[in-house]
Order: structure tokens, then sequence, then C-alpha cells
């Protein structure tokens, strides 16, 4: 059983580092993209970073979420349940600011736009 125990601890640990590195590369590349649109003068940068932010925090929560294999004690649990509710709350907020922008958009007639300049 102990075996059993070690092997998962493992394979999570391996895991929660890929989720991590993808998360970060997401970041990154959402990041760089969103610099180059606001050298180039192109609209809705904000909207393209923080779409790419949320993807990323999706990712990131759900390392928290296998984190919670690897949970020993009550003190652990409690930072992972914080740790998660704040990736929610982030994730929440971001969505809120993108639906925000586009209806904005939307009102000013440029939904279309918003579109085509803010694909991944």
């Amino acid at each position: 059983m102990e075996t059993l125990t070690t092997i998962t601890t493992h394979i999570a640990q391996v895991g929660i580092e890929l989720l991590d590195i993808v998360a970060m590369g997401i970041l990154l590349y959402g990041s760089g993209k969103s610099v180059w649109m606001m050298i180039c003068h192109r609209p809705h940068v904000t909207l393209s970073l923080t779409r790419f932010m949320n993807i990323a925090l999706i990712i990131m929560l759900c390392a928290e979420i296998i984190r919670l294999v690897l949970v020993r004690t009550p003190l652990e649990l409690a930072i992972v349940a914080g740790m998660v509710a704040l990736h929610g709350a982030i994730s929440f907020l971001i969505s809120w600011e993108v639906n925000r922008e586009q209806s904005h958009d939307k009102e000013r007639g440029k939904i279309e736009e918003t579109e085509q300049d803010v694909l991944l």
C-alpha cells in the first residue's frame, strides 16, 4: 500500500508541475501577443490579455485540485482551499471584465472587430 501511495504522490506532483508550466507558457504567450498588439496600436489589448489570463488561471486551478490529493494535514487543506477560492474569485472577475467589455463593444457596434482582434 505504501508503494501505491508513493507512486500516486509522484504522479500528482509531476502533473501539478506540468500544469503550472503550461499555464506559465500561456501567460507568457498572451503577454507577448498583447504587447505586440499594443505596439501595433490594435484595439482590445485588455480583452485579449484577460482571455489568456482566464485560460491560465483555469489550468492553475486544475493543478490546485490535484494538489488536494497530496494534502496530509488540516493546515495544508486550509491553504489549498484558500488558493482554490482565490483562483475562483480571480477567474470570475476576469470573466466579468471580458463580458463587460464585449457588451460595451456590442453597444457601439464593434463586436465583429472584437472577435477578430482577440483570436487565440
